[in-house]
């Protein structure tokens, strides 16, 4: 389980920069980053189910966790990961935007620093 406030959104710039470091070998020397692929998002468990069985006939496997949010109410998260590997987490996201799902990708922040 993901804490809250343990998680940040990430661009795909920061994307890039993290590719660098980790190309460049210096990713060892530093806090090893762990990183999520969000699919989707959804007020409906149902709707969150159906898309983990779409990404488990694509051969991926999600997990569905649920989140209270404030002014939103309880929402169902269809997320993929952990990944510690850049050009894993580009596969994969090249892989979704074949089949039509563009997804958010969430760094994990280490709890130890």
């Amino acid at each position: 389980r993901i804490l809250p406030g343990q998680e940040e959104p990430i661009s795909n710039e920061q994307l890039k920069q993290a590719a660098a470091r980790e190309q460049a070998g210096r990713t060892e020397s530093q806090t090893k980053e762990i990183y999520l692929l969000q699919a989707g998002s959804f007020q409906s468990p149902a709707d969150a189910d159906n898309l983990k069985a779409k990404l488990a006939l694509l051969g991926l496997e999600a997990n569905v966790e649920s989140t209270n949010i404030p002014d939103k109410g309880v929402m169902y998260r269809v997320r993929l990961g952990p990944f510690g590997k850049i050009g894993e987490i580009n596969r994969i996201r090249t892989q979704l935007a074949q089949n039509g799902i563009e997804p958010a990708l969430v760094r994990i922040r280490d709890s130890k620093n």
